[in-house]
Parts: C-alpha cells; structure tokens; sequence
C-alpha cells in the first residue's frame, strides 16, 4: 500500500445509521453473568482436574499441581471456546514454556531469569501457534526452582495439562461446550 492510499472507514453519521449512546461509565459493558448451572458444573470440572493433579503429586511425590495450572483449567472450563483453552495451546504451551524454563534454569535459579524466561515463553509459544498466557508462569517456576530436572518438568507439565484438557472435555460436555475442543491440533 503507497504512502498516498489511505482506507475509508465509514462512520455511523456516513452511513446513516444512528450513534449508538454511550453508556456512563458506572454501568457495566461486561459479558452478561453464566447460568448458576454453568457456573456450578465448571466449579466441579475445575475441582475434580485440579485435586487429579493433586492426587497425581500425592502419589508420585512430583509437582504435578503448580499455581499455572489453575489458571489453565480456567480457561478450559471458564472460556473453553477461547483459543487459549484449546489443546493444542494448553498442552503446546506448557510444554514449551516448561521446556523454556528448564533451558534458561541451567544458567541459574534466580528472579531475573525466571523474569527472561517468562518472556522468552510467551515469545517462543507465539512463533509455534500455540499462545497459552497461563503457561508463561511455568516457564517461571522452571527457571527460579530447582525442584524437578529439566526433561521431567517438561513431560511433567505436558503431562498434566493432558489430564486437564481431559477432564475438560467432559466437564464441557455438561456444561453446554459440547463443541469443545473447537479443534485439537
């Protein structure tokens, strides 16, 4: 496009139609509430992945259950029609940011390169298709602990996001996502 050619966006006074008055500022734009049906059966289906993960961290004395991973099945069951929520996000993106977070911890543990390492993950998720903003805070915690090798994060945290998505599946199925997975790959 020259420097000379511009786009013509019409305006409502253009083409006629009426301005639509703004609301004051006190009343909400927000989404409308769920139902306190969606609302309970995506409480259930969060509860029941993420005391899975804690079960899995009982038994095998890993970290399966990390703070990111709440945020992930949030999404899965709060937002499951969100890109972020799909497979191929949940599951690439803590992958790679965990594998993102093993790499830049063999530098060292420390807030600074957890704070690279974070940014490194987003930048590294967005070039491989597979944005998943909670997975960024794993690519923190692997760099700033020391808790679990590098490779094992790595399965560990695609391993969980797995038993997440799974339960998801099904919680959505109740909770009127029946299209979820919108797609997986």
């Amino acid at each position: 496009m020259s420097a000379s050619s511009s786009i013509n966006v019409p305006s409502a006074q253009s083409t006629g139609a009426p301005a639509e008055p703004r609301k004051p500022w006190w009343e909400s734009s927000a989404p409308p509430r769920p139902p306190v049906r969606t609302i309970v059966v995506a409480l259930v289906a969060a509860a029941a992945g993420l005391m899975a993960l804690a079960a899995l961290t009982h038994l095998t004395d890993l970290p399966w259950l990390i703070p990111p991973l709440a945020a992930s099945m949030a999404l899965i069951v709060g937002a499951p029609k969100l890109p972020l929520s799909q497979p191929r996000n949940v599951v690439g993106g803590q992958m790679i940011s965990a594998l993102v977070g093993a790499l830049v911890g063999l530098a060292g543990h420390s807030l600074w390169l957890g704070a690279l390492a974070g940014a490194l993950a987003l930048a590294a998720m967005m070039a491989t298709r597979v944005p998943h903003s909670p997975a960024a805070a794993t690519a923190v915690i692997g760099a700033t602990t020391a808790a679990v090798p590098g490779w094992e994060f790595v399965l560990l945290a695609g391993a969980a996001a797995v038993v997440l998505v799974l339960i998801g599946v099904v919680g959505n199925r109740y909770n009127g996502a029946r299209d979820y997975p919108i797609y997986v790959w």
